[in-house]
This record gives structure tokens, sequence and C-alpha cells, in this order.
């Protein structure tokens, strides 16, 4: 072995010795942070201590010390200087202590005065004491301006809306710009309450409502970037008790003669502005709708009609009815025009179905009467299961059910009779609306099906038969009454002995028409294996057999007797033959 040789061999042992040295430490490593652990782990226990009693708050939960001194002290105290300066320009102009142009110009000067000190505490990271002087600046500007234009006219029309429009851009960008709905509330409060604190007497709508539309203007733009339900539901409350403090004051509030033009263009304008609040940052962020938005548009809707009909029915008290279609028609289309734009927003477009529901039924009647109410109910019926089943199919059509119960009820509020005019069966004003709200109910229970017959849910299956089942009875109620107004109407006609044959007769026919009706609701139930309808025609059967044998049996006479039971024998025999012939249909059930 040569130098060289040796020379290798040697550094290659002390590479082995070092790899060696370094899986010793590290086995010496973990042995002991094995024995940390299990130290650890023993003394993981704490021992007990015993509980701090503690002093409870004398407030009440949610609300803590800095909070009510720091932000609600802040917010009374701004409060209590807005009214101060509303109150002085009111003093000061029923004692004339100061110029019209000075108490404006102090006005003015305190206001920018508030705002500036708000803004110099949004700088210091004093946020919500900023946020006081900045909403109470913006209530102080619009007490100004208000003042300047409609009590001193120192200012024109154009120039006080012009400034007032900047007023509301403002307190809405500077509400956006702090995220904080304590602005906008406190600018919005100051400006709603700036007509009414300062009123003299006298009466001026048209300033008064377009001063509204531009506050809520200012709403709209707030309602654009952020969603402050609270700030949206109270602009909206003050915006209609504004409106209607201003109807109640005109003196064409008595005036019956004058159709009220300016008071109504102004409400569809409020209107249209929170129907364009409820929903326009949801649709533009794909946001889900809350039961607050939804609740919003519900109550514009209904307070909308509410002073439109006050205001539409002095003068178009036979056409109001359409008035109410139209408003449905128009929420109709919303909800369709929505579902098929927007994605996600199944639960908005049930609710503008719900408010289109809601109108039309309110519509038949108005605009209508008698048996015309149930056909238009019926036909809406028809119309808002379709929808309600296209749109949502997994939710059960409530809207739908109720406008069906009120349909039927309404059937029944009105007599059933034939008059001379109407003698010919079925061809009478009764028949027709009966079998109108037949057809509907029909093409109900054919939608319900078609959409449910998949579910293995077992409220579908219920609904399914219960609307199968007043069908059926709803068949059964029309005809018996059809036939007893069609005798009633020939016994009023006849004589003393021929009123006693067509009472037999009557009765004859009626246990004829059951049992045909019971046999057909067997065979559809067989051909179409609906097991509830068949056996709803068994039980109905069993009730047309309980009549022949005890009452047709007592009160007919032999011949109709005759008839009666033979019919009766016919029917029973040929739905024996079905069961005997689709035996094996049933087991296979």
């Amino acid at each position: 072995m040569d130098d060289q040789q040796f020379k290798e061999l040697q550094a290659e042992l002390r590479q082995l010795k070092e790899r060696v040295a370094i899986l010793e430490n590290q086995v010496e490593s973990s042995a002991a942070d094995t024995g940390r652990l299990q130290t650890r782990v023993k003394s993981s226990r704490r021992p007990e201590t015993k509980p701090v009693d503690r002093k409870r708050s004398i407030l009440p939960d949610g609300i803590s010390e800095e909070k009510l001194a720091g932000t609600w002290f802040n917010r009374l105290g701004i409060l209590a200087i807005m009214l101060a300066v509303a109150f002085f320009l009111k003093w000061s102009f029923d004692n004339h202590l100061i110029g019209e142009l000075g108490r404006i110009v102090i006005g003015l000067v305190l206001g920018l005065v508030f705002l500036g000190t708000g803004e110099y505490f949004q700088r210091k990271n004093y946020h919500i004491y900023g946020q006081g002087f900045t909403g109470g600046g913006i209530a102080i500007l619009y007490f100004s301006i208000f003042s300047a234009f409609n009590f001193y006219h120192l200012i024109s029309q154009p120039v006080a809306f012009a400034l007032m429009v900047l007023i509301t851009l403002a307190a809405s960008l500077l509400a956006v710009r702090y995220d904080s709905p304590a602005v906008g509330i406190i600018g919005i409060v100051g400006g709603f309450a700036t007509p009414f604190l300062l009123n003299n007497g006298e009466s001026n709508r048209v300033v008064l409502f377009t001063y509204i539309a531009i506050l809520d203007a200012g709403v709209l733009l707030v309602a654009y970037f952020k969603k402050w339900l609270v700030f949206n539901y109270l602009t909206f409350l003050f915006t209609y008790m504004s409106f209607f403090a201003g109807f109640r004051s005109s003196p064409i509030w008595h005036n019956y003669q004058t159709f009220d033009g300016i008071s109504f263009s102004f409400l569809t304008l409020f209107f249209i502005i929170y129907l364009v609040v409820s929903y326009t940052r949801n649709l533009r962020l794909k946001e889900t709708f809350v039961w607050a938005d939804i609740s919003l548009i519900l109550l514009n809707a209904v307070i909308y009609f509410v002073f439109s009909y006050e205001l539409l029915n002095r003068h178009f008290e036979d056409w109001i009815g359409f008035w109410a279609i139209f408003l449905g028609l128009i929420y109709l289309l919303m909800g369709m025009f929505i579902y098929r734009r927007f994605a996600g927003t199944r639960n908005l477009s049930l609710t503008l179905l719900v408010v289109a529901a809601g109108f039309i039924t309110i519509a038949a009647p108005l605009q209508f009467d008698g048996y015309w109410i149930s056909i238009a109910w019926a036909v809406e019926a028809v119309i808002i299961f379709y929808l309600n089943l296209k749109i949502k199919p997994a939710k059960v059509p409530l809207a739908g059910f109720i406008i069906m119960v009120l349909t039927i009820i309404s059937l029944f509020t009105y007599p059933f009779e034939i008059s001379g005019k109407e003698f010919w069966i079925f061809l009478n004003k009764a028949a027709v609306a009966y079998i109108s709200v037949i057809i509907a109910m029909t093409i109900i229970v054919y939608l319900y099906y078609r959409q449910t017959r998949n579910s293995v849910t077992r409220l579908n299956r219920i609904l399914l038969l219960g609307l199968q089942i007043a069908l059926n009875l709803l068949i059964i109620i029309f005809l018996t009454r059809e036939i007893n107004a069609y005798y009633d109407y020939r016994w009023h006609l006849a004589r003393l002995g021929q009123q006693f044959r067509l009472q037999n007769s009557q009765d004859l026919i009626i246990s004829i028409v059951w049992g045909l009706h019971a046999a057909v609701l067997v065979v559809l139930g067989f051909w179409r294996r609906l097991k509830g309808i068949r056996w709803f025609g068994l039980g109905f059967l069993g009730v047309v057999i309980f009549k022949v044998f005890l009452y047709d049996l007592s009160n007919l006479t032999t011949p109709y007797r005759i008839l009666s039971f033979m019919g009766l024998g016919i029917i029973l025999l040929a739905v024996s033959w079905l069961y005997h012939r689709y035996k094996n249909q049933i087991k296979g059930e």
C-alpha cells in the first residue's frame, strides 16, 4: 500500500467519525426533548384557583361606560347644539334681533366650523367623536339654506336647490368616506327636521316635496356604496311622514273636485327611489337579500298603494282596480327580469312575485263584483303557482295556496241561482264561475304533480293529495248545487202535482251523478296509478251507497227507487270488475 492510498483511508475514517458524532448528538437531543415533553404533560394541569369576584356593572349588557359617555353624550351634545341653532334662528326672526342675512351667515359659519372640527378629529383618529361634529355641521347647513330660501327669500329657488344638492352630496360622501352610518343619520335627521322646526305656518308643498326628494337622492347615493339598513329605514320613515304632513296641510286635501297631481307625482318619485334603494347594492355586488331588505320592499309597496289609492279613488273610483293590476304587473315584470338577469336572487324574485300577487288579489274586489272576483282570483292562482314552481320549485307556493283558498271561499259568498234568462244548465253565471275555478284547480294540480312527482318529501305528497281531494270535492259541490238550482227554478214554475215528481227526479239525478263521479275517480286511479284518488273514489262511493239505501229507499216513489238502485248496482258491478281485472296492479303497488 503506497502513501497515497493510506491518506485516502485516513480521510474516509475521519468523515465516518464525524458522522457518528452527529448521529449521537441527534439521539441525545431527541431524548432530552421527549423528557421535557413528558414533564410538560405532567405539569399541564394548572392548580385550581378560586374565581375572582368581580363587581357587576350597573349599566345594561352591551352598553359600556366608554360608549355611554364617549359616544352617546357626543351625539346628544351635538343634537342639543343643533336645536339651539334652530331655536335661535326662529327666536331672532320673531324678535327682530339680528338681520336676516346675519342669521344665515351665522348658521353657515357655524356649520362649516362643525365640519372642519369633525375633519380635524377624524385626522387625529378620534373617529367617533369627530362623526358627531360632522353630522351636526351638515344639519346646520340644511337649516341655514332652507331658512334663507323659504323664510327670508334671500336666495332664489334654483340657487337654494343647488346648494341643498351640494350639501346632500357632501353628507353622502362624508358618510361613505368615514364609513360612518352615524354621520349619515345625524345629517339626515337634521335635514328632515329642518322644514318642521322652522315652520312659520305657511304651506308650500312643492318646496317641501322637492326638498325631501333631494334628501332621498342622497340616501340613494349612500345605498349604492353602503348597506346601512337602519339608515335606509329611518329615511324611509321620515320621507313618508313628511309627505303625509305636507299632503294633509294642503288646501286641496279637502277639495274633492281637483286632482292633486303634485302630490301624486312626488309620491311616485319617493316610491321609485326606495324601490331602487331596496336592492341596488345587492344586485350590484350580488349580495344575499336579508329579511330587512325584503321588508322594506313590502312596506314601500303597501304605503305607496295606500296613499295613491287615497289620491286616485276620489276621481277614478270606477277604474281603481286597474291601478292595482298595473302595480301588480310592474312588480311581476321586475321579478321576472331580475330572476333572468341576476343569478342567486330567487328570494328577491319571490318577494316581488308576492307583492304582485297581493296587488292583483286586491284588484279583483276593487274592480269587479260577484262571481267575477272568483274567476279573477282563480286565474291569478294559476299564474302564481306556475311562476313559484318555475322560480323556486323546492319552496311551497304559499301565496298560491292562500289565493286559491280565497277563491273557493268567494264562490260560497254569492247565491247559486238560475233565472229565466239563464235557464240552460251549465250556462249561467254561477256555473261559469265554478267551471272556471275547477279548470284553474285542475291546471294547478297538474303543475304541482309534474313538479313534485319525483319528490319523496312527505309534505309534497300530502299537499298534492290535498289539492286532488279539494278539486273533487269542489266538482261534487258544483254538480250538486247546479242540479238543485235547476230544479228549484223548475219547482217554482211547476204546478202542485208536478212539484212532487220534480223532487223525486232531483234526488235520483243527484244519486246517479254522485255514483258516476265516484266511478270515474276509481277508473282514474287505476289509469294513472293514483292510489289516493282511487281510495277517495271508494270512500265517496260509500257515501252514495249510504244515500241510496237510507234516503232514496225512504223518500223516492217506486219507479224512481227502481232507477236509483239499478243505477247503483251497475256502478258497483263495474267497479268490482275493475278490481278483479287489475288486481295484479294493486298487488304491485
